[in-house]
């Protein structure tokens, strides 16, 4: 598994191999895969949770047999695996798989999530399922699909909220947030400080999660 790292650590992981899609190992419907996206927040979610991996989906195979990863971006929707390699950081993916899932379970998993497609992203990590994050949409499938919620809750208080990038994210973010429109505060300090306790899953989460394996990665030690 990947552990907690401090942030030189973090950035010789970020100096990962390039991985193309098909030097990967055979995958299975129900992997989850990970990357380090290249999306405006990136930086923000990689300081916040002290981790390489900033964008997560999970492992699937369109009617032609062909992968696809089911991911929450700006929609939920199915992602063919070559395209969603080439949209991280340096091609870099980690692959991670539940040992023992049968063929029926990995079904279940995929299905659950695929009930999801169309829905739009949530930028606010929002406890509610109407809109999803990427590791929000993992976290739901696996739950749904075999009762196994992959991923550790946490506060939103136990990250590390103090970077310029995560303050700034927070500032662009908070008049909009649920929690925060219509009076419920008054600054980003404020909704900050109504926010502390909202439980996310994060995708550092799912991946310590100990019933995950690793299988493959193009990261660096």
């Amino acid at each position: 598994m990947v552990g907690r790292r401090s942030l030189p650590g973090l950035l010789v992981a970020l100096a990962a191999l390039p991985a193309l899609a098909q030097d990967l190992p055979e995958l299975q419907r129900g992997d989850v895969i990970f990357q380090n996206s290249q999306s405006a927040q990136s930086l923000a979610i990689l300081l916040a949770t002290d981790s390489p991996f900033t964008h997560v989906g999970i492992v699937d195979f369109d009617d032609s047999g062909n992968p696809v990863v089911l991911e929450a971006v700006r929609t939920t929707r199915a992602t063919p695996l070559a395209d969603w390699v080439a949209q991280g950081k340096d091609g870099a993916v980690a692959v991670y798989r539940v040992e023992g899932l049968s063929e029926d379970q990995a079904l279940a998993v995929t299905e659950a999530a695929r009930s999801h497609l169309g829905k739009g992203y949530d930028p606010y990590f929002y406890r509610t399922e109407d809109a999803l994050y990427c590791s929000e949409l993992v976290h739901v499938a696996f739950r749904d699909g075999i009762d196994v919620a992959l991923g550790r809750e946490q506060r939103l208080g136990e990250l590390n909220l103090d970077s310029a990038a995560v303050r700034g994210l927070i500032e662009q973010r908070w008049a909009q947030h649920p929690a925060c429109a219509e009076g419920q505060a008054d600054s980003a300090e404020s909704c900050l400080a109504v926010i502390q306790d909202e439980p996310l899953v994060t995708p550092q989460a799912v991946a310590e999660d100990e019933r995950l394996t690793l299988v493959y990665t193009s990261f660096a030690p």
